[in-house]
């Protein structure tokens, strides 16, 4: 029998932003398995695909789009019913690297054909030239702002760490990645509205690094414990 949960909710607003969601009264991980779940939704019979994940919230949230919102006209504070079914993800076709043969999810994916470097300054090296001054200015702008916090490979990308990750930052082809975790995402949506944001991931264009940014982002992350 197909496994779908049924609610009624409050739509809320998140922070000052033409934002929404709703909270979820379920423990999702205990009844699925699954920390952040992909769902086939609707909100008063309106159909929505999306996910219910945790975000800092105490609780699973999935978000109200504005377009539902229009759609069912409500707003925050309204009442809304809500039914969501699990979907499964839709499998890409992997891409391999033409040099080593190894297979991945995104095409062109950052990766090591022979060694990994043990150092952020193998890393740095290891990338195309006209990358490695972006990279190196993200690097001190992360140095100057966490002053106490050690420099390591982890996951492969270069990190800053004490006790735990507290960022790591990577090489794409077309963005650095800055990767704070979701938390540090969603405390910081408003000021990332001119970037592409996904779930802990911040892509930053070559060229458009923004250093108040970066280093607000990065003592947040130290002052408040946040891991990456």
């Amino acid at each position: 029998m197909e496994k779908y949960l049924k609610f009624s909710a409050t739509i809320l607003q998140n922070e000052n932003m033409d934002a929404a969601y709703v909270e979820v009264p379920y423990d999702i991980k205990e009844l699925f398995g699954k920390g952040r779940l992909l769902v086939n939704a609707t909100f008063d019979g309106v159909p929505y695909r999306g996910q219910v994940v945790k975000m800092g919230t105490p609780c699973y949230i999935i978000g109200v789009t504005r377009q539902i919102r229009r759609q069912i006209g409500k707003s925050f504070g309204d009442v809304v019913e809500v039914v969501i079914r699990e979907r499964e993800s839709e499998k890409k076709p992997m891409w391999k690297c033409p040099r080593c043969g190894r297979e991945f999810k995104n095409k062109d994916q950052s990766h090591y054909c022979g060694e990994k470097p043990k150092t952020i300054d193998e890393y740095i090296l290891s990338q195309d030239a006209d990358k490695q001054e972006d990279l190196l200015f993200i690097r001190q702008i992360l140095r100057d702002a966490l002053p106490e916090a050690e420099e390591r490979i982890s996951w492969s990308m270069p990190t800053f760490w004490k006790k735990h990750n507290i960022l790591h930052f990577a090489a794409s082809k077309g963005h650095i990645g800055l990767y704070p975790g979701p938390e540090a995402v969603l405390h910081f949506a408003k000021e990332l509205q001119d970037y592409k944001t996904d779930k802990g991931t911040i892509r930053i264009p070559y060229g458009k690094v923004d250093a108040a940014l970066i280093e607000k982002i990065a003592k947040w992350c130290w002052e408040t414990g946040n891991h990456a």
